[in-house]
């Protein structure tokens, strides 16, 4: 771990949490979101929620949860901690906070 952080910080190859969610959202999110967020696919006739009217309306806790859980036709996506953390870091800087 120290060896890592060492590393990181002499190279300056810090993590950047909203470019590691924007290419974690191209595989995971937008095919059904689009890649403005303004909604694509239906699922069982209904359409993908417009990411530009809820990112803004809701908590990262609620975004984590709909991530990890699903809601409604959205099923949960596979991912975990600071995968997660990215993809919210990505939505509030794309479509709002």
């Amino acid at each position: 771990m120290a060896f890592w952080l060492i590393l990181t910080t002499l190279f300056g190859c810090a993590h950047d949490p909203v470019a590691e969610g924007e290419a974690i959202y191209g595989r995971t999110c937008a095919n059904c979101h689009g890649a403005d967020g303004t909604a694509g696919i239906q699922v069982d006739g209904v359409a993908a929620a417009d990411l530009t009217v809820w990112v803004p309306s809701l908590s990262d806790d609620d975004l984590a949860t709909i991530i990890t859980e699903g809601i409604r036709t959205m099923p949960a996506q596979d991912l975990q901690g600071r995968e997660v953390d990215d993809v919210i870091a990505y939505l509030r800087a794309t479509f709002g906070d």
